[in-house]
């Protein structure tokens, strides 16, 4: 699978021809508790309509880990909505950093111009203490379109929370479900959005 996964990438930016900025990933937060797992959504806003490819390179903080499926490889759900036509091949660089390879053999083009793309699964040391902690895309993160223009997203950041209070919230909810109920830091939950940081549907979101 390594082997597989490295010829692609490099198939991937073989055909890139120039650079740029215009577009760029991002990362939504997560919610944790210290022994638990939750699922880390990557996603992209773009300017550019023909997007085909993407490749990503991502670096967890430490205590973390990435979650594995039952062969092996990093457990990854692609999200339908934007990538159909695409396969996604994910592994595990030797520095620890999740590969992430989103293409499509018949050049189907990524859908829309904001929302999230695929979902990992991360999974938190026991021995982690509650805080916030920083994840980032390193190295060369890009997007490729179908006429071989790369834009380079890098040290684009997400934030991992570990909590000691789950009460009421869903931290290992369905990557496909929506969960529209509203918590605060503490576990409490709220009958609306208040100004802040909001934990809905088990992801922290800061709401101005």
């Amino acid at each position: 699978m390594k082997k597989t996964l490295t010829f692609l990438l490099a198939a991937c930016a073989w055909t890139i021809a120039q650079a740029g900025d215009d577009n760029t990933f991002y990362l939504n937060d997560a919610v944790i508790l210290s022994g638990g797992t939750a699922n880390v959504e990557l996603g992209i806003r773009n300017t550019a309509a023909n997007l085909t490819c993407l490749e990503a390179e991502i670096q967890l903080p430490e205590d973390f880990g990435v979650v594995l499926d039952e062969d092996g490889n990093p457990k990854v759900t692609l999200y339908g909505n934007r990538t159909a036509g695409h396969e996604v091949l994910a592994g595990l660089l030797d520095n620890g950093n999740l590969k992430l390879l989103v293409s499509s053999i018949d050049g189907h083009l990524l859908k829309g111009e904001d929302g999230e793309i695929l979902a990992f699964t991360i999974e938190a040391d026991e021995e982690a203490q509650v805080g916030e902690y920083t994840m980032e895309t390193v190295g060369e993160s890009l997007l490729v379109s179908s006429t071989a223009e790369a834009y380079y997203s890098v040290g684009v950041k997400g934030s991992v929370l570990i909590t000691d209070d789950p009460t009421g919230i869903n931290l290992n909810a369905d990557l496909n479900a929506s969960d529209e109920a509203i918590y605060n830091l503490a576990g409490q939950r709220l009958s609306r959005k208040q100004k802040g940081v909001n934990i809905i549907g088990g992801r922290k979101i800061a709401i101005k």
